[in-house]
């Protein structure tokens, strides 16, 4: 496809482009600032968290509506947070952990983790990536890419691309060039895995309920105390995140939001026996978790085109995951350089 120079003059140049600011993307992102190559951040939010952000609520706090907690169980990244919790970006969850696996947390609030990871790379928000188009530029044997929104518009112009997205918000950008192809196959195949789940924060009174719950026969698949993470407490009410299981969310995914509000507050009186005091809005997370979809490695590569593809769904399909790939996939990238 033809690009004008027009668009070429005028877009930004970076080694490396990453669509996609989560766990995968945002440590991608880390690593890769690291090596001294210029990085390039998209996301279609206005912040960095993905799956794993927070919501800020009214009276100037936070809570995790999404990936409440991470579970390391891997040498990696076990090293990986040891170095987080030494730089106060995260901190273990004790009375989560287990033998053989550890619980960590970020602090003030999980989006930090995220966030500390993309503060040396150029981070561009609210830009949805929506195509392809592979260019020459002046000086350069090897063709590049430039990366347009969904307006068609050029947002930048990158050597080398990962795309750290869920597998079918991935699928549908490499859909966009036909060289992509054997990617798109891979993307093509975790999207029919996803599973969704409704999530809402409610506050009561403080109580001695433990701080995760996992009711056996609910609507409800866990409820976490936010306020019981480290570095969080608060004397005045205990806040919970409840999030619904994905059979259950399956068959309500797009039920009215009071209709929804109203069964999870009953769902979650009748297991507490506890009283709400004040609750949000529930959101959707429609592409909440994605089955593990395996192949030779936790992530993908086309050396021949220079595009690549980290995240969860190829990797355990859970937030240790998402950091794994992107581990294993910048490690490959800098072997093959």
């Amino acid at each position: 496809m033809n690009t004008s120079n027009t668009d070429q003059i005028h877009t930004p140049i970076f080694d490396i482009a990453i669509v996609g600011a989560g766990l995968a993307g945002s440590l991608c992102a880390h690593l890769l600032s690291q090596s001294g190559q210029t990085v390039c951040i998209i996301d279609k939010s206005r912040g960095s968290g993905g799956r794993a952000s927070s919501k800020r609520l009214e009276d100037d706090t936070s809570c995790d509506l999404g990936t409440p907690y991470i579970v390391a169980k891997h040498s990696d990244t076990l090293a990986l947070f040891k170095q987080l919790t030494e730089e106060h970006v995260t901190a273990p969850w004790k009375q989560l952990s287990k033998a053989g696996s550890q619980a960590f947390v970020g602090v003030p609030k999980m989006s930090a983790i995220t966030r500390h990871w993309v503060q040396n790379a150029n981070f561009i928000t609210s830009t949805r990536i929506h195509h392809f188009n592979q260019i020459t530029t002046q000086g350069d044997d090897q063709p590049s890419w430039l990366l347009r929104d969904d307006k068609y518009q050029p947002v930048v112009i990158a050597k080398k691309v990962i795309i750290a997205a869920p597998a079918s918000q991935a699928a549908s950008i490499l859909a966009s060039h036909e060289k992509l192809a054997v990617l798109l196959l891979r993307a093509n195949q975790a999207s029919a895995s996803y599973q969704s789940q409704w999530a809402m924060w409610l506050e009561t009174e403080p109580c001695d309920l433990n701080a995760l719950i996992e009711p056996k026969g609910s609507l409800i698949k866990r409820m976490i105390k936010d306020n019981y993470k480290p570095m969080r407490h608060s004397e005045k009410v205990d806040r919970w995140v409840i999030q619904t299981e994905p059979n259950w969310t399956a068959q309500h995914l797009d039920s009215d939001k009071e209709w929804i509000t109203q069964t999870l507050l009953q769902a979650f009186a009748e297991i507490t026996e506890h009283r709400v005091l004040k609750h949000g809005e529930p959101h959707r997370w429609f592409l909440s978790r994605f089955t593990e979809n395996k192949g030779n490695h936790c992530f993908a590569w086309s050396f021949e085109h220079n595009v690549g593809l980290a995240g969860d769904w190829l990797c355990q399909g859970d937030a240790e995951g998402a950091l794994l790939s992107a581990m294993s996939l910048i490690n490959h990238i800098k072997d093959i350089n």
